[in-house]
């Protein structure tokens, strides 16, 4: 290693001479002020100093704008000097201290332009800038919010269209099947769609469209109607054996009222009118409790108006000697908010059973019946009572909903008579009732075909 001291009147010329003589990989040992100017140790870690190397400078880091003059309402123009100077090498001390210069003469030259500067265009300064960022800001951050927006409605625009495809597949291949069914089994295939005319689901068509494979033509004839029974569950005359307390619900129209008056009527031929009791909850509609009145007082038993669960306990523990308590209840839509309250009240009660069944009528709509059931199944159902048989076309579609539910069958009815229009269930006259609407398409069909045949020789 090789030391050596110099003199100087200051600190550049003190480092300029330890480059000069040690080179640029010198380092300074101590420094310290004399009289005179400034002494310096610096040391190398080798014995000759080493070639002097050409260094190349960088390209200038700032634009030249020397020649500029900033007068803005100055007196006296203001010349800014931020000429960048050649750099030094990076690794050097010199560099450093050109670096560290440079930046002196940057902050003396906005010093001295400030100065300049009048006091109303001062003032100007930070709203300006904060403008330009105002103005620059939603540039850089709106960009992923509009990216996130059209990833997210390109996925939505695949999905959609994956779920056309999807749709159309299942229609294409549903298409081959019933075409390839028709093939191998003209007769099912035949027999399902004529279940499907007569308004049967299509679950239901399938099963019974599935037993011609096993019978022939002619034997399928009269194996269907028994088929179709055996999917019924056929509770018997269970109310009238069994007793209790039975709440009749259901939507508003389908004939409660008249349903209890019936099986109300039924039970006391059997058992006597002194061992039955009437309750009514429904004090929405005008004539409800005097309606239920007047059976009770034809067939001679009591009859009680319920207000709210509280009543409608009290009464049940008066009537808690009787055989058979049957409540009627408020007749309601099966998207009616109070529907869920009065269900509700019927089960809170765990310390007197209360057994319900739905009360449907024959000539509502498959899919109508379908929603009724999914509503009241909010409720343990113990079986079914069908109304207005007689006035219903077909019976394809409350069978079909029965049998999807697995919802047993106790009573049916076929008019207004208090108590002969009401019979307990025989599902095999039931299914015949049902089945019979297929010779009725038939021959509808038939003439259809006639009636247009004779149109077009009309017009020939």
């Amino acid at each position: 290693m090789k030391i050596k001291r110099f003199f100087a009147k200051d600190m550049r010329a003190a480092l300029a001479q330890v480059k000069e003589t040690l080179g640029s990989d010198a380092v300074i040992m101590s420094n310290k002020k004399v009289n005179g100017g400034i002494e310096i140790v610096a040391a190398v870690d080798y014995d000759e100093p080493k070639a002097k190397t050409a260094a190349t400078a960088p390209a200038p880091t700032f634009m030249d704008v020397s020649d500029d003059l900033v007068s803005l309402g100055a007196k006296q123009p203001v010349r800014v000097e931020t000429r960048a100077k050649p750099a030094a090498p990076a690794d050097s001390l010199q560099a450093l201290l050109e670096k560290q210069q440079s930046r002196l003469n940057q902050q003396m030259s906005h010093q001295q332009v400030d100065a300049a500067l009048p006091a109303w265009a001062k003032g100007l300064q930070a709203p300006v800038a904060a403008k330009v960022e105002r103005r620059e800001a939603p540039t850089t951050f709106d960009k992923k919010p509009q990216t996130s927006q059209k990833q997210s409605a390109d996925i939505e625009a695949m999905r959609d269209e994956l779920a056309s495809l999807r749709n159309l597949l299942t229609h294409q291949v549903s298409s081959l099947m019933t075409e390839h069914k028709k093939r191998i089994d003209p007769v099912g295939a035949m027999l399902e769609a004529k279940l499907l005319e007569a308004e049967f689901s299509p679950a239901v068509a399938n099963k019974l469209a599935a037993l011609s494979q096993h019978y022939t033509p002619a034997e399928l004839v009269r194996a269907l109607p028994q088929s179709l029974a055996n999917m019924l569950d056929n509770q018997g005359d269970d109310i009238v054996k069994q007793g209790g307390v039975v709440a009749l619900v259901g939507p508003t129209g389908v004939g409660k009222t008249t349903s209890l008056a019936k099986l109300a009527a039924r039970f006391a031929a059997h058992h006597g009118a002194e061992h039955v009791a009437l309750i009514t909850t429904d004090h929405y509609r005008i004539g409800a409790y005097e309606q239920l009145a007047t059976y009770g007082k034809i067939m001679g038993c009591p009859v009680k108006q319920a207000h709210d669960l509280n009543e409608l306990e009290q009464i049940l523990y008066q009537f808690r000697n009787r055989k058979l308590v049957l409540i009627d209840t408020a007749g309601m839509g099966q998207r009616d908010m109070r529907l869920y309250q009065q269900l509700d009240n019927l089960t809170a009660n765990s310390r007197i059973p209360i057994r319900s069944y739905l009360v449907l009528s024959a000539t509502g709509q498959r899919r109508v019946l379908q929603d009724a059931v999914n509503h009241f199944k909010r409720i343990p159902l113990s079986g079914v009572v069908l109304t207005k048989l007689d006035e219903s076309v077909s019976l394809a579609g409350a069978l079909s909903v029965l049998i999807q539910n697995g919802l047993p069958l106790s009573y049916v009815t076929d008019g207004q008579r208090v108590p002969e229009d009401m019979k307990v269930a025989d599902t095999l006259d039931l299914a015949q009732q049902a089945l019979a609407a297929l010779d009725s398409t038939e021959q509808q069909s038939l003439q259809d075909t006639a009636w247009s045949d004779n149109m077009a020789c009309a017009f020939e």
